[in-house]
């Protein structure tokens, strides 16, 4: 049957290419018929890599990795064969000498974390130096997801030295950082290869509308160009966040964890001009840390300006664009000239310039201190997988961790049905011989 697989998958990003992958490779499903479907027309999720000028690539999502923080994505990517380079965006520059301020006060209050353990990090600042200075240092990290009642001081911390613009802040100063030279839409198309090889179908712009149990079966209705698709699955993997699956009928709270999840949106706004002007003022391979919505401005070489930032300003930029790309570019070059030394110099005229906006970028677990599952598993049996169910703060580490373990899982289920199989088939056979 065409509208019949053995075997499922929602989401074809690098969780779900992973599942597939893995999927193929074992000898229990080698000759299962796998699908993965994908509302967008092509394999990526989070990773989005865009080519500027034939010679440069942007990636509109995931950005950066560390062998030392990531090995799982480390080891993907050496396995790969893809070209790499050093990420250059580890020295940022802040104004007012507040890099030594941060480092003062992250290293002199990292000892009074635990008597703090569920206060947010604004409360946590506050108890110490007051509010107006704990707005102050949270402003000068560049991350305003920090504000939120929502990020502990434990979450604060994690984030701050998982970075590379404020890993020198912490412990973490001598990380490594490394970036796909050629996109990140490489690697995963190289996976959406393999998994071809060993007989995954793809299906793309397949929106899940929603899922229920028919008998031993997952029945899913999917929307493809305005049309109700109707597919049957006796397995079944989501590789989604959970924003995607709170808006299904799987009843997230209740049907897969106890815990709750809360997301952020971020933004990131790509400039290009005729010269690379910030060169004279020796800010190439730099990110600056601005005390306005820019919050963060990467300057990549000679090639590109890009701003990026979270949260409140994610929503800002969200808002400008809503009003039009005319306000937008007025307010990109009103804040710039904010916090560039331009010297009174009008900044150059934007020669070209894109965006993407990410209504639900990060996705996590509200409940840190709790061990929490790094795949879900749905009283009907639906199993689950993402970043936002690993503690790690990665989007491509993390989701690998969930991805293997969500296959792992499913691969475990495979066999005890072959054993059971097995066993049914020799209790029948002294029957069959009687006969």
């Amino acid at each position: 049957m065409t509208n019949y697989s053995d075997i499922c998958i929602v989401g074809a990003g690098i969780g779900g290419l992973t599942c597939a992958t893995r999927l193929i490779g074992a000898s229990i499903a080698k000759h299962l018929r796998i699908r993965v479907f994908d509302l967008n027309a092509s394999v990526g999720g989070r990773i989005q890599s865009r080519e500027i000028d034939r010679e440069e690539i942007a990636e509109l999502g995931a950005a950066r990795y560390s062998p030392q923080l990531h090995p799982n994505f480390q080891k993907l990517m050496q396995g790969s064969g893809l070209p790499h380079a050093v990420y250059p965006f580890t020295e940022a520059v802040f104004n007012d000498r507040m890099e030594e301020k941060l480092k003062t006060t992250l290293h002199g209050l990292l000892p009074m974390l635990r008597e703090h353990p569920d206060e947010s990090f604004l409360d946590f600042l506050g108890h110490y130096l007051g509010p107006a200075e704990a707005d102050r240092i949270v402003q000068a990290t560049g991350y305003d997801a920090l504000r939120l009642p929502a990020v502990s001081a434990a979450m604060a911390y994690d984030i701050i030295k998982k970075h590379p613009e404020t890993q020198s802040l912490t412990e973490n100063a001598a990380n490594d950082w490394l970036y796909a030279t050629d996109g990140y839409s490489q690697l995963l198309a190289q996976q959406q290869g393999k998994a071809q090889a060993g007989g995954v179908e793809f299906r793309f712009k397949h929106r899940l509308l929603s899922v229920d149990k028919s008998g031993a079966d997952y029945e899913l209705a999917f929307n493809h160009m305005g049309d109700t698709q109707v597919h049957r699955a006796r397995h079944l993997i989501m590789a989604i966040p959970p924003t995607a699956m709170a808006r299904l009928n799987l009843d997230l709270r209740s049907g897969w964890s106890p815990y709750q999840y809360d997301s952020l949106p971020l933004f990131k706004g790509f400039l290009m001009f005729d010269q690379p002007w910030w060169q004279a003022l020796g800010l190439s391979d730099k990110v600056l840390m601005a005390d306005n919505p820019l919050r963060k401005v990467y300057f990549k070489g000679d090639k590109y300006l890009l701003f990026y930032n979270d949260s409140q300003s994610a929503t800002y930029w969200r808002d400008c664009l809503e009003q039009g790309e005319d306000v937008y570019l007025e307010h990109v070059r009103r804040h710039l000239q904010e916090v560039l030394p331009l010297n009174g110099q009008p900044l150059p005229p934007i020669k070209e310039h894109f965006y993407k906006h990410w209504p639900h970028g990060v996705e996590f677990c509200l409940e840190t201190a709790t061990e929490h599952p790094t795949a879900l598993l749905h009283r009907d049996g639906i199993i689950a997988c993402s970043d936002a169910y690993t503690p790690h703060c990665g989007w491509m580490e993390g989701s690998l961790i969930s991805s293997r373990q969500a296959s792992d899982l499913l691969l475990e289920r495979l066999h005890q049905l072959a054993d059971a199989s097995n066993d049914d088939e020799s209790l029948a056979t002294p029957t069959a011989e009687r006969v």
